[in-house]
């Protein structure tokens, strides 16, 4: 499967899109999600056990786990990177929702801000972050295009991003989670 083809046709279909990296040996026991999933391993490999039958994909392949469905998912010694869809029936994604979602995935969480019209020069992480504004607002730039992101909106910035951040007037509150995705 072409990874722009497949971002494309998860936008097309509502999905939130995540990049996802998950480390070697992890084992979720049965659980369901809030949400739809769909998923294109990119590298790695992954086993979903769905009516105790277990699957495995790797590199180029999707799965789609639907929101409510029990599951086990199982990665492999090397670890799995994904490009993930997420669709949340109904109401918005919600803090703890998201809070939720980082947990499940490695992050490390933390709450935080910054002063009204605080600005970074470009630079890029050695991690993954994800950020949920809770207030005010932000510009993040990055491949030649800037998106602002206000209360309740979500961004993500994968390991060497190369980014350029602004705050707005007003200062900004979030949500950020923060992991690293090789070893060190």
């Amino acid at each position: 499967m072409d990874i722009t083809e497949f971002d494309m046709g998860l936008r097309r279909d509502g999905y939130r899109v995540v990049n996802t990296g998950v480390k070697p040996n992890l084992i979720a026991p049965n659980h369901c999600h809030d949400f739809d999933a769909k998923s294109l391993v990119l590298g790695g490999e992954i086993t979903i056990t769905c009516n105790n039958t277990a699957v495995t994909y790797r590199a180029g392949q999707c799965f789609a786990v639907p929101c409510g469905t029990m599951h086990a998912e199982h990665v492999g010694a090397e670890g799995v990177a994904l490009l993930s869809g997420r669709r949340r029936a109904g109401a918005p994604l919600t803090r703890e929702a998201f809070e939720s979602d980082l947990r499940r995935e490695g992050f490390d969480i933390t709450h935080g801000g910054q002063k009204a019209c605080f600005t970074e020069d470009q630079h890029a992480h050695d991690f993954d972050v994800r950020i949920m504004v809770l207030g005010g607002e932000i510009t993040l730039a990055r491949d030649g295009k800037s998106t602002t992101f206000k209360p309740g909106d979500c961004c993500e910035i994968p390991e060497g991003c190369q980014h350029t951040t602004q705050v707005g007037p007003e200062g900004v509150a979030y949500v950020v989670g923060k992991a690293y995705r090789h070893a060190s």
